[in-house]
């Protein structure tokens, strides 16, 4: 089994972003005072998720809030991203805290992409859809590290990290772009783009059930 946890951590780290994202969590859990706990980490990204999802809905009546939910976004970033890193610096194992971490990034991403959904730049059917297709991942990423003992997988490159930085991305690109989710042709060909696009991410997903169930076959 030891072979198989290290097959699947090689997978984990061809997201695009993790050499970089593993130097800039080391430089900034190393310039962290004590008094910084996990814990705390954890409560500056939930903290992070609210800021951000707030700034998503002032969007809708002023673009300044989009710095805010940058701001928000970053938060939440170093909240979620180095309270296990700093935990396993400092030796703490505690279980409670591994729990508490998971289920509070969890709940922050379904806050963000719900918040978009009452946000100017994006439908709230678009965000469902994509929440769906989030929470199915997700709970596939569970299953698996559960059967196979393995680290979390990537989607073509991208993680938590990615998405985070996708998400960020996304209100500029769609106010450069003129986008509206009030204008109703655009939202009806947007929505149609993220049904398709979520279709083959499930087809996908699929096909990585099995195979994975192939070589779990095959190597027992």
């Amino acid at each position: 089994m030891a072979y198989l946890i290290s097959d699947r951590r090689e997978e984990f780290d061809r997201r695009f972003l993790a050499a970089t994202e593993q130097k800039l969590a080391d430089v900034i859990i190393a310039a962290l005072p004590d008094s910084v706990t996990p814990l705390r980490l954890t409560k500056v990204g939930v903290i992070g998720a609210v800021v951000a999802g707030a700034a998503l809905v002032g969007c809708r009546w002023s673009p300044a809030w989009l710095p805010v939910f940058v701001a928000g976004i970053f938060l939440n970033w170093c909240g979620m991203a180095l309270d296990g890193p700093l935990a396993r610096r400092r030796n703490e194992t505690d279980r409670r805290l591994d729990v508490i971490g998971q289920t509070n990034d969890l709940l922050s991403q379904v806050l963000l992409i719900v918040m978009f959904g009452v946000s100017p730049f994006l439908s709230l059917q678009s965000s469902l859809v994509i929440l769906a297709c989030y929470l199915l991942f997700s709970a596939y990423n569970y299953v698996r590290t559960i059967a196979l003992h393995a680290r979390p997988m990537s989607y073509i490159g991208l993680g938590p990290t990615e998405f985070r930085i996708l998400m960020a991305a996304w209100p500029f690109v769609a106010q450069a772009g003129g986008i509206d989710a009030a204008t109703n042709d655009a939202a009806a060909r947007r929505d149609t783009a993220i049904l398709v696009l979520a279709a083959i991410g499930v087809a996908g997903l699929a096909v990585k059930a099995l195979s994975d169930a192939r070589q779990l076959a095959a190597e027992e």
